[in-house]
């Protein structure tokens, strides 16, 4: 079970409250236990002898000043986590991500720290071949349909493939005393019905529940001996009831639900990040490409040249001249596995001018001992590098490095006469000799110049394929740009302002080119196995191919870790007579056996 929502919304705290609904039968059981708490909970209460708003934790840290915890409506979450709810062979898998609106983001427009944890979320979810529900937290008390509210749908649903509306389910936080959503559905229902989604609602399919955060904070606030308020007992007493029930109902229908495969979804992310990555591959050698084409061209004119001065007269002809000709600079990028990684920021002001060319060298940290950027210890916890000063979105987390080199090519093999001190018959024999060699110099630069532009189109076409496809199978379309746009537009800026006249050209025209072919594969189709099939097919590539796929094996390395290295290894044991609430009424048969889900 997948767990989405806004910063505050109470993730983490559903996660605690279905803790105690695990292994207890009561309130009084729970509170005489001390809970349980698998997500530390820090709450907020007045204190008279404090003057004004304290903070007390799960984790009996004593009375905390307000001003020494983290800020109001920061996310306690900043990395998708899974907690593990176990009852005989039956596994419960409760993935908790960070809240979307991230705090860090204010001011902003770009939404960044929220697109790095979608990012994260999709990596993590490419450890599963299947996933059975993706809970939507909002809050009951909603009146409106407020960008927030539709921010925060929209942008976990234009990354899920279209199956994927039968296993959305939608869990209400801040239910209060009535525990109705007539409000609040009536809103997603008005939001479903705009944009054209067929995600189930009551009375259709049982897809809503209700809850109240109140139990947990009730069991801080008695583990920390703090005294209770007039009722506060019997209110919090019956919203235990009524969230433990509405908790086993969601269960229950969870458990009924068939898994969603999550081959889709993860084709999805594949395509976005191929995109991310060839985009930068194509971008990064576009600055040797159109170089090369241009010297290959003025190569092709100077031996044309050479050809008919020769014919006119072959007396002039010098072999000196000949292998000048033979010979172009030719630049290329080259690759190098650093065995370490490297966060290395991208951002306007890092960018350096090497060699008349545009360079991102700035290292921010070199060999970092981190096992996700987003943790490293020069970024600080607010979103900035502290190194730079630059976003965190702005840098890049790699174990390869690039450098433009230049090789000294020889276009053909030499084939011209040796004895310039010949007689006049020697001189014409190594002449015609010399236009020969001449011929397939011209060929060959020809030749280059095609492969060069037959690849870059080729990875071009590939972006507008896979950006196609991400764009037709979300339940949701996406208004954001893809990667490719956006390199592309970045690096405009950049030329401009670096080295104003170079590149600007050639990089406005594959944006016209680009575009182009996104016009073109607008109305096709692609499926799952066709991105499969067009990312293997850049791998052959000869020239770019395997730069592209280090690169995705990179990122593959990436989402193993962020898959990996936060699982919980000790499970929370669900007592029986809770369990009996949704296992005993979904009987298991051979479609459907008791699982993990």
């Amino acid at each position: 079970m997948l767990l989405i929502g806004e910063t505050g919304v109470g993730k983490s705290a559903w996660i605690n409250a279905f803790a105690n609904y695990c292994s207890f039968d009561t309130l009084d059981q729970a509170e005489e236990a001390g809970g349980k708490f698998p997500i530390p909970s820090t709450i907020q209460i007045s204190h008279e002898q404090m003057d004004g708003l304290i903070n007390i934790s799960s984790e009996c840290t004593g009375l905390i000043p307000f001003s020494q915890v983290v800020a109001v409506g920061e996310s306690i979450t900043q990395m998708p986590d899974e907690y593990i709810f176990q009852y005989q062979n039956t596994k419960i898998v409760i993935i908790d991500t960070p809240g979307l609106l991230d705090t860090k983001d204010v001011g902003r427009n770009t939404h960044a720290t929220d697109k790095e944890h979608v990012n994260d979320i999709l990596r993590l979810l490419s450890a599963y071949n299947e996933i059975h529900a993706i809970c939507i937290l909002l809050k009951a008390n909603e009146t409106r349909l407020s960008a927030a509210f539709t921010y925060v749908i929209s942008e976990i649903l234009k990354h899920l493939n279209r199956t994927a509306s039968n296993n959305v389910i939608f869990f209400l936080t801040n239910a209060g005393t009535r525990f109705k959503s007539e409000k609040t559905q009536a809103l997603l229902q008005k939001f479903l019905s705009e944009n054209d989604l067929t995600i189930p609602l009551p009375p259709s399919k049982a897809t809503v529940y209700c809850f109240e955060s109140d139990p947990v904070e009730y069991l801080v606030k008695r583990r920390n001996r703090i005294p209770l308020e007039e009722d506060e007992k019997e209110d919090t007493t019956k919203h235990w009831s009524r969230s433990k029930d509405s908790t086993a109902e969601a269960i229950r229908y969870v458990f009924s639900l068939d898994p969603l495969s999550l081959d889709g979804i993860n084709a999805i992310y594949d395509a976005q990040c191929t995109i991310g990555i060839l985009s930068k591959l194509v971008l990064e050698t576009l600055q040797c490409v159109a170089d090369n084409v241009k010297k290959l061209e003025s190569k092709k004119a100077e031996a044309e040249q050479m050809q008919a001065e020769i014919r006119i007269s072959p007396t002039k002809f010098q072999q000196v001249s000949i292998r000048k000709a033979m010979v172009v600079d030719i630049k290329r990028i080259v690759r190098t596995e650093l065995g370490y990684t490297n966060i290395v920021c991208g951002a306007r002001k890092c960018v350096d001018v090497v060699g008349g060319e545009l360079v991102y060298t700035k290292i921010c940290c070199r060999n970092c001992n981190s096992w996700y950027m987003w943790v490293c210890e020069n970024m600080y916890f607010w979103g900035s590098c502290k190194c730079c000063g630059c976003r965190k979105s702005e840098h890049e987390w790699t174990r390869t490095e690039s450098k433009v080199v230049t090789d000294k090519v020889h276009l053909v093999q030499e084939n011209v006469g040796g004895a310039a001190e010949a007689g006049h018959a020697i001189q014409i024999v190594a002449s015609d000799s010399a236009v020969e060699d001449l011929n397939r110099a011209i060929y060959e630069c020809k030749n280059q110049v095609k492969m060069y532009k037959q690849e870059t189109e080729h990875m071009l076409r590939t972006c507008a394929k896979l950006n196609t496809f991400v764009t037709q199978n979300p339940l949701m379309a996406s208004s954001d740009v893809d990667k490719m746009t956006m390199n592309l537009e970045n690096r405009i800026v950049n030329y401009e302002r670096a080295i104003p006249g170079k590149g600007l050209t050639d990089l406005k025209q594959i944006r016209l080119q680009y575009n182009q072919y996104l016009g073109e594969e607008k109305f096709k189709h692609y499926t799952p196995s066709d991105v499969h099939d067009l990312i293997q097919e850049l791998y052959t590539l000869p020239m770019n191919g395997n730069d592209l796929k280090e690169a995705m094996e990179v990122e593959e390395t990436a989402r193993r870790k962020v898959a990996n290295v936060k699982r919980k290894a000790n499970p929370v044991m669900v007592h029986e007579s809770f369990c009996e609430q949704f296992i005993s009424k979904v009987k298991p048969s051979a479609s459907r056996p008791y699982r993990k889900f």
